[in-house]
């Protein structure tokens, strides 16, 4: 692992950390997460699977949409 990938590893790992202290404490609104999210997408890319950890806490169907038009508005590496 480079440290580009660590330092990467690193952001994700701190943001997952503070979704789910926000989470569990009862204080994850919506507004937070759509900054948590955004950091995780500008860190990670939408070419990752490591999102993923957001989908757990999307189960409001409008921060659902919000997610999934994000990662569509975000620029892309894949080929079809």
């Amino acid at each position: 692992m480079n440290a580009v990938q660590k330092n990467r590893d690193e952001a994700l790992n701190a943001i997952g950390r503070e979704l789910d202290d926000l989470y569990f404490s009862g204080r994850l609104d919506f507004e937070s997460f759509k900054s948590l999210f955004t950091r995780a997408l500008d860190a990670a890319g939408s070419d990752t699977d490591d999102l993923e950890m957001f989908c757990h806490f999307a189960r409001q169907e409008d921060w659902w949409n919000w997610m999934t038009q994000e990662l569509q508005k975000a620029p892309t590496r894949r080929v079809a």
